[in-house]
């Protein structure tokens, strides 16, 4: 049996505020699945994502990424070093100070080892894909938070991961920009060793995903289709 790209080993995680987000949660991702988290907003999916992409850590049990524990105390995980993550989270993440353009050629430069220019250049053709060309010499300020996502989206795309982890992303997205994403992610997903977990409901969720889990009483259970 194939090891798993993701697993959760007893993962419990409270909320700083006390609420029990994992209670024991035990899960496994395959390499190459697509796996979509429904639900209303508030349900611990962010935090899925997030303790995928070691970004939280649970209190009690461990992450496992291709093999590898996350250790909070570490920031040099394999799978991080060679760039295997995307990360899409909804509030974009962008660095503040930092035009969208550079923040696309960031992890190109840090993480793929690109010269500046190669990596603004690259940069700059996943934005001109996305129609956003012209809004690349803005700060994430300047930008509306759902361009913000798309920036994020860009900045993943751009460093081809094989592992994308995507919250929220098409809300209140117009709906030519959705159909620029769609495209990047159905070229991205043509290959069948990527990875895709994906918080959003709707039909394009369902498409890209037809995998489904959801949250229930701090576990995570998969929903088989009938």
């Amino acid at each position: 049996m194939a090891e798993p790209l993701v697993l959760f080993d007893e993962v419990a995680l409270r909320s700083p505020g006390g609420r029990i987000v994992f209670a024991g949660a035990s899960w496994s991702l395959a390499r190459g699945a697509r796996v979509r988290v429904g639900g209303l907003r508030g349900n611990g999916a962010s935090v899925l994502l997030r303790l995928c992409a070691g970004l939280a850590h649970p209190q009690w049990g461990r992450v496992v990424l291709e093999g590898v524990p996350h250790d909070p105390f570490r920031f040099d995980h394999p799978f991080f070093r060679r760039g295997g993550v995307g990360w899409v989270p909804q509030s974009g993440d962008l660095i503040a100070n930092l035009s969208l353009l550079q923040n696309v050629a960031l992890p190109l430069r840090f993480v793929g080892g690109k010269s500046r220019d190669e990596a603004e250049e690259n940069a700059l053709a996943v934005l001109a894909r996305l129609g956003m060309a012209e809004e690349a010499p803005l700060r994430p300020h300047a930008l509306e938070p759902r361009h913000c996502r798309m920036g994020a989206f860009a900045r993943s795309a751009a460093g081809r991961p094989e592992l994308w982890l995507v919250d929220r992303l098409f809300d209140d997205l117009e709906p030519d920009r959705l159909e620029l994403v769609l495209a990047i992610l159905d070229e991205a997903l043509a290959d069948p060793g990527v990875t895709l977990v994906l918080v959003g409901d709707g039909p394009e969720c369902e498409r890209l995903a037809p995998s489904a889990v959801r949250l229930d009483g701090g576990l995570i259970i998969s929903e088989e289709r009938t």
